[in-house]
């Protein structure tokens, strides 16, 4: 049987996902030139030499899952993600599944990239239909975005959870 990897490009550059075998590595590297991964499960970890060895930087912020990422790491990642994307790299964020931790992490980076909220939201979600972050990861992006407002002059406001229900938890409202 042939591996799948579970991820989807939401930009050229930048893709969300699910978690993946050590040694499928050297074809996240080879096949789908990924230079930097931003791993975000509390439980389990990367093989950060592997992916060293086949030339791919590991940031790694442990985060329980179904819950928010803290301000630190999501700070940490966004720079570690747009220092990679200013160089022209992909880079691969994700998490166990690929719904929640990720996608907060990748929604982060996108709007600090000048897209707007609900914007980003919704490129992720066409690209990756499963995204659907929990009320918790839905308040840590709120309070992600509070703050990036108060560094920078933009002109979008912070979704509201109805706002980003409707995009995020669309796929439950179509089977309903």
């Amino acid at each position: 049987m042939t591996w799948q990897p579970n991820f989807d490009w939401i930009t050229d550059t930048l893709a969300v996902g699910g978690s993946f075998p050590t040694e499928r590595a050297e074809a996240l590297a080879r096949e789908h030139r990924f230079q930097a991964i931003v791993d975000l499960r509390e439980e389990a970890k990367d093989d950060e030499h592997v992916l060293r060895r086949h030339g791919i930087t590991l940031l790694h912020l442990p985060t329980p899952d179904l819950c928010g990422v803290d301000a630190e790491h999501l700070d940490r990642a966004v720079e570690f993600v747009s220092a990679h994307l200013d160089r022209g790299e992909r880079v691969l964020v994700h998490c166990q599944h690929g719904i929640g931790r990720s996608a907060i992490t990748a929604l982060c980076a996108l709007v600090h990239r000048g897209m707007p909220p609900l914007d980003a939201l919704g490129l992720m979600k066409d690209r990756r239909d499963l995204v659907s972050p929990s009320p918790s990861q839905f308040e840590c992006w709120a309070g992600w975005l509070e703050r990036e407002r108060a560094k920078r002059d933009v002109a979008w406001s912070v979704p509201t959870f109805d706002e980003f229900k409707l995009i995020a938890y669309r796929h439950l409202m179509r089977s309903a």
